[in-house]
């Protein structure tokens, strides 16, 4: 979308707030947006993702007006003037691209949130996602680290057990048997909901 197409005014009421607030990357591989039962599911994250798209495309072409303005030259008064986005904006579009199986773009979100929040370790649903993505593209030495840093904030995350089969996935891969050994073991004693069957994690 440029500057210049007429921007059409996108709406989410109270109760769609609620929903899209509790999707974030812990919902890959169980909430299926390209199922039949989840169509209206889905089509309320192409909306918020419409919406949070076009939010941050005003705050560009504010910025960009704000540069070229003369009246605000002093760093101050302009520094006054810009409008900030919150880095979390850009976490939870990449939640909702990776909901979608958009991976280039839930990347690139990810990578901007990586870029604006200093203390981005600290979050560990973005590392959770992040490592999913690094997953998909076979980036398997950033997504072992991400996965690994993931596991050393928070221990006991609620997809743990899907961190450790992919670990183990991605260690056997790299002919790190041993690693691989531990991290399928992890999963396997799991008794959390997991996306591959048990037969699956012992492959």
């Amino acid at each position: 979308m440029t500057s210049t197409e007429p921007v059409t005014e996108i709406n989410l009421t109270p109760q769609e707030l609620q929903i899209l607030s509790e999707l974030d990357s812990r919902q890959f591989g169980f909430l299926k947006l390209n199922t039949s039962e989840q169509v209206k599911k889905k089509d309320l994250v192409l909306k918020a993702v419409k919406y949070l798209e076009q939010m941050l495309i005003q705050e560009k072409n504010e910025k960009d007006m704000n540069d070229n303005d003369p009246d605000l030259c002093s760093g101050q008064i302009k520094q006054e003037k810009e409008t900030t986005i919150d880095p979390k904006t850009y976490c939870k579009l990449g939640h909702f691209h990776l909901l979608l199986e958009n991976y280039a773009q839930a990347m690139s979100a990810y990578k901007k949130f990586f870029q604006l929040k200093e203390d981005y370790w600290k979050d560990a649903h973005f590392l959770y996602g992040q490592g999913l993505v690094y997953f998909h593209f076979n980036a398997f030495q950033w997504a072992i680290k991400t996965f690994q840093q993931l596991l050393y904030v928070d221990p006991s995350y609620l997809r743990a057990n899907e961190v450790h089969l992919r670990l183990g996935l991605m260690f056997k891969v790299n002919n790190e048997y041993d690693s691989a050994l531990k991290h399928l073991t992890l999963c396997l004693i799991d008794a959390s909901p997991c996306t591959f069957t048990k037969l699956e994690g012992t492959y």
